[in-house]
């Protein structure tokens, strides 16, 4: 996977569904609506959204994108790190639950254009067939997205779904 198309870097992306994007940023194309991710908008809040990854297609890997365009942690507010915060957790919790994993790896990284948060769950296929840790996340991702069939889309499309209902009850 070439760096200037990973992490939302590149001006174009063609989602799992097989829709094809042009933006100046994702981060802010989703924000504001202009990209659809696939399974829909999990959860918003006033200053975040809660999305799956529309380009790797992973039951559970959700992305916590801020609204405002900015890349790094450290240019977010108290109440927007509270918002995050929130967020991660009930989506762990989410995850976990309905994905029945048990383990979450979060990151951040300020090289990509826009400051969002890959909220991953590790599968145990995912160390079985090509390894355990942070190490190995671009290798899952590749491998997802060159072995992603109709079943996997709709699980993930699935999850999305659950996920949706799950913030609605934490959030009535």
């Amino acid at each position: 996977m070439k760096d200037e198309n990973f992490a939302g870097n590149s001006k174009s992306a063609i989602d799992f569904l097989g829709n094809k994007w042009e933006y100046d940023c994702m981060g802010c194309a989703i924000a504001n609506g202009e990209m659809k991710t696939p399974g829909g908008i999990i959860y918003e809040g006033k200053y975040t959204i809660l999305v799956a990854d529309p380009e790797i297609p992973i039951p559970g890997f959700f992305i916590v994108n801020i609204k405002k365009h900015i890349n790094s942690f450290s240019q977010l507010n108290k109440e927007e790190r509270e918002e995050i915060g929130d967020i991660i957790v009930y989506a762990q919790r989410a995850i976990k639950k309905i994905c029945n994993v048990k383990e979450i790896t979060l990151v951040q990284e300020e090289r990509a254009s826009h400051f969002h948060i890959w909220i991953f769950p590790n599968y145990s296929w995912m160390n079985e067939k090509i390894g355990k840790g942070i190490t190995y996340l671009r290798d899952i991702c590749e491998y997802s997205k060159t072995n992603a069939n109709k079943d996997i889309i709709e699980e993930v499309l699935y999850i999305a779904k659950k996920a949706k209902e799950y913030f609605k009850e934490i959030y009535k």
